[in-house]
């Protein structure tokens, strides 16, 4: 087929191909908008800086223990802390990220070192009182909804629990 002797062909590729880049643009767009600033948990990465935040605002403290090598703990990152029903929960209470290979005594101390470390396993969320007051502790991956729920449960425990 000669492209000079059939324009029809020429226009047909040319708006396939502004079709695609369109696509493409506005794709690009979107998943931009979903990371957008003010979307993602703001963490502490001292445990001491959010218990006393904890104890001063009244809140208990979720400290997600993970690792950079750890896919679950990336599957997390990329699924369900960037879910906007779980950013919108965790603003009831101080969220602490530590990284277990950078932070191994204070994940020693709480129980959450990684398996190779003689632990429980990795990703795992502790949540606790100010006061250091276990509330609960969960391992492994959690999708959004999961979280969430587990969330609520350890904000109706902590309504009901003295401080």
């Amino acid at each position: 087929m000669n492209i000079k002797r059939n324009p029809g062909f020429t226009v047909l590729v040319f708006i396939a191909l502004l079709s695609l880049l369109a696509t493409s643009g506005s794709a690009a767009g979107s998943s931009q908008k979903k990371k957008g600033a003010g979307s993602k948990i703001k963490w502490a990465y001292d445990i001491d800086e959010g218990l006393a935040r904890a104890k001063k605002e009244g809140k208990p403290v979720m400290v997600d223990f993970m690792a950079t090598w750890c896919p679950p703990c990336r599957a997390m990152e990329d699924s369900t802390f960037s879910n906007p029903a779980v950013i919108k929960k965790v603003s009831a209470f101080v969220p602490v990220r530590i990284d277990i290979d950078k932070q191994r005594p204070v994940a020693a101390k709480y129980g959450a070192l990684a398996r190779k470390y003689g632990g429980v396993g990795i990703p795992n969320i502790l949540f606790m009182t100010g006061n250091e007051k276990k509330l609960r502790h969960i391992v492994g991956y959690y999708a959004a909804d999961s979280l969430v729920a587990v969330m609520d449960s350890v904000i109706a425990f902590e309504g009901g629990a003295e401080h």
